[in-house]
C-alpha cells in the first residue's frame, strides 16, 4: 500500500497529461488564442482610429474650388451629407441635405431646407437641391460655403436605393410613426412598389403605427420622404429622426460582425464620397461614441420669409450664428 499509492497518483497525472495533449485540445486552445489575438487587434485598431485627431482630416481635396471661409475651429469636421432624389433627363437633385457636425464626444446635424433660395455660383440665384444638377457635390459644398460661410470639404451621397440598402443592412430601423404617417408612406409605396420590387426589394405595406414602429429599407426611404403631409420642415425633421435611429442600431450592435460586414459591403459599394476608408471609419467611430446627436435647422426661424414655394433669407448673419454656436459648442 505504501508504494501504491504514489503509483496511482503519477498514474492519473500522465493520463490527464495525455488529455491535455489530445488533437483537439491543442486545436481548441489554438482558436482561443487567435480569437483573443484578433479581439485585441480590433480594440487596438478602434483605439487609435479614434484618438486620430479631427484636424488631420480638414486638408481641401486637390482641384477643388470650394470657397473655404478660414478662421473656424478644427475641432470639428463638418461633412455634407446628400440623399439623391431619382435621375431625372440626367438632372439629379438633392432631395435632403444635412451637415453632420462631428469630433470628439459630439454629433450635431443640420438640416438645411432644400428649397432655400441661394447664390449658386455660375448660376446665379436658385433653390438650393438644383446645385447638385449643375455641378454635382462639389458645387453644393461651395454654395453653402458662400452662403452661410463654412468650410466643408467632404460629403457624403447615397441615393434611394443605397438608403434601402443601408437599412436592410442593419437590419431595418424603429421610428415613431403617427397613423397619419404610416397612411402617406403606404401610398407611396403603393405607386413605386413594383420598381423595387423588380430590383429584388421587398416592399410591404406598413401595418402597424406608434412608438418604435419597425421599418425596412424602402419604409425607412419613404418615411423619410413624406412631404405633402405636412411641410418641407418636417420632412427634414423626419431624415433627422431617421439618421439618429440608423445610429442608434449600428451602436447597439457594434459588436456584430455579421452586421458590420453587411454594412462595410453597402458602405463600399453603394455610396459616392471623396473621403478615404480611413476617413469614414476614424469619424464614423467618433459619431457613433458621441450618443445622442444634437439637431438644427437652416433657416432658422426669424431669418426667412416663404411664399410657398421656396424660402429667401432675409437674415443671413443669423443663420451663421446659428450654426456656429451649435456645431461647434
Amino acid at each position: 500500500m505504501y508504494y501504491e499509492e504514489p503509483y496511482r497518483k503519477r498514474k492519473t497525472r500522465q493520463k490527464r497529461s495525455e488529455r491535455r495533449r489530445t488533437p483537439g485540445g491543442c486545436l481548441l486552445r489554438l482558436l482561443l488564442r487567435l480569437l483573443a489575438l484578433v479581439l485585441a487587434l480590433f480594440i487596438l485598431t478602434a483605439g487609435l482610429l479614434y484618438v486620430l485627431p479631427v484636424s488631420l482630416f480638414a486638408v481641401e481635396p486637390e482641384g477643388n474650388q470650394l470657397s473655404l471661409t478660414d478662421g473656424l475651429p478644427a475641432t470639428r469636421a463638418n461633412i455634407l451629407l446628400l440623399g439623391l432624389d431619382m435621375a431625372r433627363e440626367n438632372s439629379q437633385r438633392s432631395d435632403a441635405v444635412l451637415i453632420a457636425s462631428i469630433g470628439y464626444g459630439r454629433l450635431h446635424l443640420t438640416s438645411i431646407l432644400r428649397d432655400t433660395l441661394v447664390n449658386i455660383p455660375g448660376h446665379g440665384s436658385g433653390k438650393l437641391n438644383a446645385a447638385y444638377a449643375h455641378g454635382g457635390p462639389t458645387l453644393v459644398m461651395r454654395t453653402l460655403n458662400e452662403n452661410f460661410d463654412l468650410n466643408l470639404m467632404h460629403y457624403i451621397a447615397v441615393d434611394f436605393t443605397a438608403l434601402a440598402d443601408l437599412v436592410d443592412a442593419l437590419g431595418g430601423v424603429d421610428l415613431n410613426v403617427t397613423e397619419a404617417e404610416m397612411t402617406r408612406i403606404n401610398q407611396n409605396l403603393e405607386a413605386a412598389r413594383g420598381q423595387f420590387e423588380a430590383m429584388g426589394y421587398s416592399a410591404p405595406a406598413l401595418t402597424q403605427c406608434g412608438e418604435a414602429t419597425h421599418l425596412n429599407g424602402v419604409q425607412a426611404l419613404y418615411y423619410a420622404r413624406i412631404r405633402k403631409l405636412d411641410s418641407d420642415f418636417m420632412r427634414a425633421s423626419r431624415q433627422r429622426a431617421l439618421l439618429e435611429a440608423m445610429l442608434g442600431k449600428l451602436r447597439s450592435n457594434f459588436w456584430n460582425p455579421v452586421l458590420l460586414v453587411r454594412l462595410f459591403k453597402v458602405l463600399t459599394s453603394s455610396i459616392d464620397t471623396n473621403m478615404s476608408t480611413l476617413q469614414l471609419l476614424s469619424l464614423g467611430e467618433k459619431a457613433l461614441l458621441a450618443g445622442a446627436p444634437g439637431q438644427t435647422r437652416l433657416p432658422v426661424e426669424g431669418s426667412y420669409t416663404d411664399d410657398g414655394s421656396s424660402l429667401s433669407v432675409t437674415d443671413r448673419q443669423k443663420n451663421i450664428d446659428q450654426f456656429r454656436m451649435d456645431a461647434y459648442d
